[in-house]
């Protein structure tokens, strides 16, 4: 045979190997739980259209219910949410894993994406990719307070009355491509609200921000999550996004890194539900598998977690009669607040005692810090004025300040001015930088302060994470702790920075965006919303009036 047929030969028989191999797998192994049942033992499918949302205005969509015959209103029942209606022959599929027991008694809901009409009811508008492919937590928002309250309570032909668990370990939620990653960015964002995911040819790409979740699984504090995957070798849906397998395989590999229960089936499909329904009866085992037992937090192999994370130690809630607007450290391992003109101090274990009253038109800025008009009181006795938007303040040791204003009037080299239209600010332990919030960006702005007092070598250093899809707004609260780590609140939880700027932790809250932080001894307070939650940590937090500290350099790798 001459050399040229030869190779054409090879050519061709390679090239019929490859089509094959992406080709479908139509002899897939007969999984019993696909086969119907019959009419008898069956679920019973409610439906009713949502067109009154409040969350994602004008939209309309079509919302299934199925309730299973062993559903009896004695307790309420599982959850199981699942985006773009009824995917992978979902109801067959629960018929017969509840009557095997394999899975437990589970009501299911079948939500499709909001679609907006004209008057002649042409579509205007298709919110799909806005409602799933965002990754922030307005979707979470949406089943919480639309969705699921109006299941609750609905009647079935046979008279049952719906009642769902409010047990995060209760619930699962699924979804295929968006869908998919709509289904993690729900449990992700709201882990008190499910426990178990399933995702199908996820959208873990760059089309809304779901290309950021890998770096983020591997910063972030591991959550009460079990994970499920599918995935196909060829999945791409448009290249312009990205390759669609290529990121699975990421998110699968920070799953794995941070902790988390994860299993995956990957398989020789593209971006298609085919693979998908064929591999969710045995998801739906592996998720459910030894219920009712608790879906628990892993441990993460992220070192920066390791080492500022006290083993065995979570937030716990502290009850407040009124909620703080802002948190301050105290030297104590304490933090105090004002509510009205009452200054309160608050311990670790919850006791809340009275610790002074502010003055009419006094402000509190710090621990023994006010401020009335442009003037600074330390202890109730003056110590500067002439600044003007005195938004912040830190004392020094040896009776120094360093003030977050918008502008001043004053000169002194007891009090240093940091000229910003933010309110963050923080000192770092040897005093030799300051750290300010800039509005409407990702970043924090280092300022070097010299040994002569100067205010100088400003620029945006800090980098901070962001879900919302939009420019991050830190909350104003920042602190550090004795090794020169920076903590940040933000609306994803206290992001934890090293002396280069880099975020290495995120620690997440139950109560979502974190409004107040204080780091005081191993204590690290913090308030969301009008909860206020605190929690031992392995790390020590800095007072700047307790002196300034050496610590070791990170170097700059």
């Amino acid at each position: 045979m001459k050399p040229k047929i030869f190779y054409l030969l090879i050519n061709i028989f390679f090239c019929c190997v490859c089509y094959a191999q992406q080709a479908y797998n139509v002899r897939s192994p007969y999984d019993p739980a696909t086969q119907k049942l019959e009419a008898a033992l069956r679920g019973e499918v409610l439906q009713f259209t949502l067109d009154n949302s409040a969350i994602y205005p004008g939209t309309q969509r079509e919302v299934l219910v199925y309730v299973p015959q062993q559903y009896d209103s004695s307790q309420p029942a599982c959850l199981l949410v699942c985006m773009d209606g009824i995917l992978y022959d979902a109801t067959t599929v629960m018929d017969n894993l509840i009557a095997t027991g394999e899975m437990p008694v589970t009501i299911g809901v079948f939500v499709n994406p909001g679609i907006v009409y004209d008057q002649s009811q042409e579509v205007v508008r298709y919110n799909r990719c806005k409602e799933f492919d965002s990754t922030d937590d307005t979707f979470a928002r949406f089943l919480e307070t639309e969705v699921l309250p109006r299941i609750e309570g609905m009647q079935t032909e046979q008279g049952k009355t719906i009642s769902l668990s409010q047990d995060p370990n209760d619930r699962c939620i699924t979804g295929a491509s968006s869908g998919g990653i709509a289904a993690f960015s729900v449990a992700w964002h709201r882990p008190d609200l499910f426990s178990r995911v399933y995702t199908s040819v996820g959208t873990f790409v760059a089309m809304r921000g779901g290309n950021n979740y890998p770096a983020i699984v591997r910063k972030t504090e591991p959550k009460p999550l079990r994970i499920y995957m599918q995935d196909g070798w060829y999945d791409v849906w448009d290249p312009i996004f990205g390759e669609w397998f290529e990121y699975n395989l990421l998110m699968e590999s920070a799953f794995n890194f941070a902790g988390y229960e994860v299993a995956h089936q990957w398989d020789r499909g593209n971006h298609s539900i085919k693979y998908g329904t064929l591999a969710f009866p045995d998801a739906m085992r592996w998720l459910w598998r030894g219920y009712p037992a608790k879906v628990e937090k892993g441990i993460s192999n992220n070192g920066m977690l390791q080492n500022i994370l006290a083993e065995g130690q979570d937030w716990q809630e502290i009850a407040l009669a009124h909620a703080p607007k802002e948190l301050f450290a105290c030297s104590d391992s304490a933090a105090v607040f004002a509510v009205g003109n009452n200054i309160y101090k608050v311990s670790s274990t919850g006791d809340i005692t009275e610790s002074g009253k502010l003055k009419a038109g006094e402000r509190l800025l710090g621990e023994g810090l006010t401020t009335r008009g442009s003037a600074l009181y330390r202890h109730g006795q003056k110590v500067a004025e002439g600044l003007y938007g005195l938004q912040a303040a830190y004392a020094l040791s040896d009776n120094r300040y360093i003030t977050l204003c918008a502008s001043n009037a004053h000169s002194s080299d007891k009090v240093w001015v940091v000229n910003a239209g933010y309110r963050a600010l923080a000192i770092a332990p040897d005093y030799r930088y300051c750290v300010t919030g800039e509005a409407h960006t990702h970043h924090l702005i280092s300022t070097i302060i010299d040994t002569a007092g100067n205010i100088r070598y400003s620029e945006p250093f800090y980098y901070l994470h962001d879900l919302s899809n939009g420019t991050l707004q830190p909350s104003g609260a920042m602190a550090f702790d004795t090794q020169g780590n920076l903590y940040v609140a933000t609306a994803m939880g206290v992001q934890v920075a090293d002396h280069n700027g880099r975020v290495r932790a995120i620690l997440s809250l139950p109560a979502g965006a974190v409004q107040g932080l204080a780091f005081s001894g191993h204590y690290l307070y913090v308030l969301c919303g009008e909860r206020l939650f605190v929690r031992r940590m392995n790390a020590v937090g800095h007072i700047p009036s307790e002196g300034a500290l050496t610590y070791p350099s990170q170097g700059q790798g």
